[in-house]
């Protein structure tokens, strides 16, 4: 494989899979918050 094809397909997965990630943290937190019953809710 050509070495600048190697690196636009490797910095392209880097911010496709970092992107994924930051998907996954705000995922979780709502994943988090809706499983917080309104009872247990300090506000």
């Amino acid at each position: 494989m050509v070495p600048e094809t190697q690196f636009v397909l490797n910095s392209f997965a880097f911010l496709i899979f970092g992107a994924l990630v930051m998907w996954m943290a705000a995922g979780f937190t709502m994943l988090e918050s809706g499983s917080v019953r309104t009872k247990n809710a300090s506000v």
